[in-house]
């Protein structure tokens, strides 16, 4: 490689190490500030492709749910989710607004994912966030709990 190249690659590795030390200084990375478009749209598309390299379960074609199960389900979301995710159904949950990034509240919007990827979740957690994994819990309750979050009787593939 010649002097130019080089010279050039030194300038767009200066140019880059720039940009991020001014976007990290003019971002705030206090716990009090919501993340801004560009961290969610990163943090999601990251966690998409890494989910998206697990084994897809194959429990949604087959998978029954009954009244009982969902029942079940809102129990166990009021013992295990709701202290983050909300208990009373509009209002935002007690502990939501301590954590970074905020965790989704259900009780306002429900979620829109596909049920085998939040049944993932709830199971396995994520990563630098306040989600705990939940390795006890049934992959059936998993399931259920995931159409809980989701108001859906039926999973969405």
């Amino acid at each position: 490689m010649g002097r130019k190249a080089i010279a050039f690659v030194l300038l767009l590795v200066a140019a880059a190490v720039g940009v991020g030390v001014l976007a990290f200084v003019a971002v705030d990375v206090s716990n009090d500030s919501e993340p801004s478009r560009a961290e969610r749209w990163i943090a999601s598309g990251l966690f998409d492709m890494k989910i998206r390299t697990q084994r897809r379960p194959p429990q949604a074609r087959d998978f029954v749910t009954s009244e009982v199960d969902l029942e079940n389900a809102s129990r166990q979301y009021q013992q295990m989710c709701s202290f983050c995710h909300g208990a009373t159904r509009g209002k935002m949950a007690p502990l939501a607004k301590r954590f970074s990034p905020r965790p989704p509240q259900f009780v306002i919007e429900p979620s829109r994912n596909r049920t085998w990827k939040d049944a993932y979740v709830i199971q396995h957690g994520i990563r630098w966030t306040g989600m705990p994994s939940f390795p006890g819990l049934s992959e059936a309750d998993a399931w259920h709990l995931a159409l809980y979050v989701e108001g859906q009787s039926r999973p969405r593939e």
